[in-house]
């Protein structure tokens, strides 16, 4: 894979996440099966990168684990008013 395919990607899994957070900060409650793996992969090819070519790709992967953050903190709190 390339670095711009890997970097659609990347960008493709953040927007997934972030669409994630939307709808669950609006009660929805999604299946996110398969998600780990996503990330996990697109973070394996990248380690597999030659350096200088993964490092172009740090402010992406940056935006994608504050988006992950972000989402996880929406389903705690979707989670927590459950116990209300």
């Amino acid at each position: 894979m390339t670095k711009d395919e890997l970097a659609k990607r990347l960008k493709s899994i953040t927007d997934y996440v972030r669409d994630c957070e939307r709808r669950v900060s609006l009660g929805e409650i999604m299946d996110l099966q398969g998600l780990d793996n996503n990330v996990a992969e697109v973070c394996d090819l990248i380690a597999a990168m030659p350096p200088k070519e993964g490092q172009e790709l740090e402010s992406q992967m940056t935006i994608l684990i504050g988006s992950l953050e972000t989402l996880a903190d929406a389903m705690r709190k979707q989670d927590e008013g459950k116990d209300d």
